[in-house]
């Protein structure tokens, strides 16, 4: 008997609410991708890649470490300007003899865990079988950027954790504005204050949810009012981490557009494909390293070139024509759609706002501000189908073998990484700050 789209929408679940089994999968995929993501964030530790500054991909680990663990701490920048109020979260692994690059990388992969956790949440509330929404938890985790930015010690871990829980919550508040009334602001904090960009998230799905319940001007209204109660535990937050600063710079206005200047990206910038290669592609898959000499005589590896490993060359195809369809399925969906907007709205944002703002071309520096959006979207096909009917089995077939395709690729890949850093010869000396610009 032929199936219709519209037909299968009909069968698709109706509850939402999580269940007993539910938290029992909560806890597995917890627990397996915290194992996962720490034995290789604490592996990479033991070496002296966290010692340097973009040794892969552009990454500044060492900032991150001492931001969360080491002493003096590093405030890091305006970019990311709450980082450091995480400190206390490293206290009883330093406590318990860890040392400071193995507290902030362990740090990092609980971040990791919590992101795959919330992952199966995002799935099961938009009425996604539990089969299938575990089979698709288990690709998130396995995949490259979610995989690299929990065993990295970087900010970026810490802000693909805030930007899913701000799509979560917007999930829940779209059936139930009522609903985390207070939480939507604590996790609008924390996407701030890790990286102040991707407040434009917060207000997307902010907006969306109001103008869901009450049409665009009163939604216009309400993001105003909620902006202006976020200020104030920003401001204070800020004023708190910054006082020294703000000191200094309302002493020397000149000065404070010169370090806002600086802080500016420089060098190449790639075009929309390179970008969307990256986001949509290297972001899940990943490809052979390709190798960038830098002005410090670093030898740094990022993903660039649409070159993989066999494993990958048959996963990137699949994984392209799954996140097409799924795109296309999201947006065809009677319910499924109106999250999937405003992910999408949140993806064009990004996709432009990187046409400028690059660093000499690294994109997959910035991969994590945009795969789970990516990630949601490409899952649109789910909501369809009832893992008991044979479209249900077949599409978690689909999804199961890209879980093997892609942890094929990206395992291999993640492990030879962690243990590549255990000697490192460069002509300069650690950290080896980047002089772009200088």
């Amino acid at each position: 008997m032929q199936t219709s789209l519209s037909a299968t929408h009909e069968l698709a679940p109706a509850s939402t609410r999580l269940s007993a089994p539910d938290a029992v999968v909560m806890a597995i995929v917890a627990g397996l991708s915290l194992t996962l993501y720490g034995i290789l964030a604490v592996r990479l530790a033991q070496g002296v890649y966290l010692d340097y500054y973009n040794l892969a991909f552009d990454f500044d680990p060492v900032r991150t470490v001492d931001a969360l663990a080491s002493s003096p701490p590093d405030f890091l920048n305006v970019k990311h300007p709450l980082v450091v109020l995480l400190r206390p979260l490293a206290w009883p692994l330093l406590a318990a003899g860890y040392t400071a690059k193995q507290s902030a990388s362990l740090i990092i992969a609980s971040f990791g865990a919590a992101t795959a956790t919330l992952c199966y949440v995002f799935l099961r509330k938009a009425a996604i079988d539990r089969p299938i929404a575990s089979a698709l938890t288990l690709l998130f985790i396995v995949s490259s950027t979610q995989m690299f930015t929990a065993v990295i010690a970087e900010t970026y871990g810490i802000a693909g954790f805030s930007i899913i829980l701000t799509w979560v919550i917007a999930q829940a508040r779209l059936t139930n504005p009522s609903r985390f009334r207070r939480l939507r602001y604590a996790a609008a904090v924390l996407t701030f204050g890790t990286t102040v960009t991707n407040a434009v998230q917060t207000v997307t799905a902010e907006l969306l949810v109001a103008w869901r319940a009450e049409g665009f001007i009163r939604a216009i209204r309400r993001c105003v009012l909620f902006g202006l109660i976020l200020a104030v535990p920003i401001l204070i937050l800020a004023i708190a981490v910054w006082c020294h600063d703000l000191r200094e710079y309302l002493r020397n206005p000149i000065l404070a557009l010169k370090q806002v200047y600086w802080l500016r990206t420089k060098g190449p910038r790639e075009g929309l494909g390179e970008i969307l290669l990256t986001f949509f592609t290297f972001s899940f898959i990943s490809p052979n390293y390709s190798w960038l000499m830098l002005p410090e005589g670093i030898d740094m590896r990022d993903f660039r070139d649409y070159s993989f490993p066999l494993a990958g060359q048959i996963a990137a195809p699949l994984w392209l024509a799954f996140a097409v369809a799924g795109t296309v399925a999201a947006f065809c969906h009677q319910r499924y759609r109106v999250i999937a907007a405003g992910l999408a709205a949140a993806l064009v944002f990004n996709l432009v706002f990187h046409l400028d703002f690059q660093f000499r071309g690294s994109l997959y520096l910035y991969a994590a501000h945009t795969q789970f959006l990516v990630f949601a979207l490409a899952c649109g096909l789910a909501p369809y189908l009832r893992f008991a009917r044979a479209s249900g089995k077949l599409y978690t077939g689909v999804v199961v073998l890209l879980v093997i395709l892609a942890g094929a690729d990206n395992l291999p890949i993640a492990g030879t990484f962690v243990t590549d850093f255990d000697h490192v010869q460069t002509a300069c000396t650690p950290p080896c700050e980047d002089k772009v610009g200088q």
